[in-house]
């Protein structure tokens, strides 16, 4: 359980700044693999900090804990396993993306549990996305988000003030049920 949400949101925009600054093609030309290692870590920390606050139940309000993000779903082409991890020409159904919808739980769920994770550049050479499954989704698909979708997902969950919350007592649970926590404006 957090006990205060505050300097974990902190930490989520310091995420996304550390992103931001290691992004960029100076940084990947003078070393590539650091650059990399910053941008991973941005992506699977930010994860874990978004998934952590949806699982303790009084920290988001129900837009962040439903927030919904864009996403390209590519179907395997070959079972994907510990041999067939990183994209090949012919391992997904690269011509015929589906445009679909996912919870930002889901995604944070599939770069924890990741199976197959990689970056895709733009033609600047710096990071525009990544690709994801999960163990789970590893033969049903591949995710594509937008890293400025990911970013604003950060700001989104990292500028949520609950404030309003309506909750009952379940008598079976022996525990209070949320039933709606309002976000500020």
């Amino acid at each position: 359980m957090v006990y205060e949400s505050y300097p974990w949101k902190q930490d989520l925009l310091r995420r996304k700044r550390l992103f931001l600054k290691y992004n960029t093609v100076d940084c990947f030309e003078k070393n590539e693999d650091a650059a990399y290692t910053v941008l991973e870590k941005s992506v699977f920390y930010s994860a874990f900090i978004i998934r952590k606050l949806i699982d303790c139940g009084s920290k988001l309000s129900d837009e962040a804990e439903n927030y919904t993000l864009k996403a390209k779903r590519y179907k395997p082409l070959k079972e994907i396993n510990r041999n067939r991890r990183w994209p090949e020409e012919d391992s997904y159904d690269w011509k015929r993306p589906q445009n679909v919808t996912k919870k930002g739980k889901d995604i944070c769920n599939s770069l924890i549990h990741s199976y197959v994770f990689f970056f895709s550049y733009d033609e600047g050479e710096t990071v525009d996305g990544f690709f994801v499954t999960s163990d789970y989704d590893r033969n049903k698909a591949l995710y594509y988000i937008a890293i400025q979708d990911w970013l604003s997902y950060i700001d989104f969950i990292a500028s949520d003030d609950i404030t309003c919350v309506h909750y009952r007592y379940d008598n079976e649970k022996s525990d209070y049920i949320f039933q709606r926590k309002e976000r500020g404006v």
